[in-house]
């Protein structure tokens, strides 16, 4: 499972700004959607919404027909478990191996650590990063740093896998590699959002794109 809907969602801003206006969507389990536009168009904060990281000021936001608009602060934890999610620039810890990196979203569910092992070899495997794993961060390129955070991300076997311009600082072919990443993992069920602003590389993908403008969904092709 890993149905997400958006019902006239709108989040303004003590400042005044409008980040998302009036948002209505759907998202099936196991889909995969592009959301692109202009920086400052509203990808970042729909993703923020969808982490409960903020709060709508307008609308409903429901998960597995969950409305996760109202879960209170001390459920967001567990809610945020069936979630991964890639940043741009990685977040790694540098005094932690490769290996802890991407074990540390299961230390806290009370894994054995024999099956977090298990996990995260799998996880870095997936990644073809299996042999780097007693590196650390600053040991690996910033391709493979970023392959270490969609290990990490995916290594709990979430429902839903989330990224925020996960190429933005890779080049051409590297940007090819870790979208491909994301693809065999939507091949296996997982729910897939990701927000960029690389069109010419996503239009390759032959996957739904959701193009917002200032916090408006000005087209959505599937």
């Amino acid at each position: 499972m890993g149905r997400i809907e958006f019902h006239q969602v709108s989040k303004r801003f003590l400042s005044g700004l409008d980040a998302l206006q009036d948002i209505s969507a759907s998202f099936d389990a196991g889909s995969m959607t592009f959301l692109t536009g202009h920086s400052g168009a509203g990808k970042t904060t729909f993703l923020k919404l969808l982490l409960c990281l903020d709060r709508p000021t307008g609308g409903q936001i429901l998960v597995n027909d969950v409305n996760v608009t109202q879960i209170r602060e001390s459920r967001l934890p567990f809610y945020r478990q069936q979630m991964g999610v890639v940043f741009q620039d990685h977040h790694l810890l540098s005094h932690r191996t490769i290996f802890e990196n991407v074990s540390l979203p299961l230390r806290v569910t009370g894994l054995r650590p024999r099956d977090i092992g298990r996990r995260v070899r799998a996880a870095l495997s997936a990644v073809g990063l299996l042999k780097r794993e007693r590196f650390y961060p600053n040991q690996l390129s910033t391709g493979e740093q970023q392959r270490v955070g969609i290990a990490r991300a995916v290594v709990a076997r979430p429902r839903i896998l989330l990224a925020d311009e996960p190429t933005g600082n890779l080049d051409p072919e590297l940007s090819a590699d870790i979208m491909n990443l994301f693809l065999q993992f939507n091949q296996v069920g997982t729910t897939v959002i990701i927000a960029s602003h690389d069109r010419a590389l996503i239009d390759q993908m032959g996957k739904r794109i959701m193009e917002l403008s200032h916090g408006q969904i000005i087209k959505d092709v599937s």
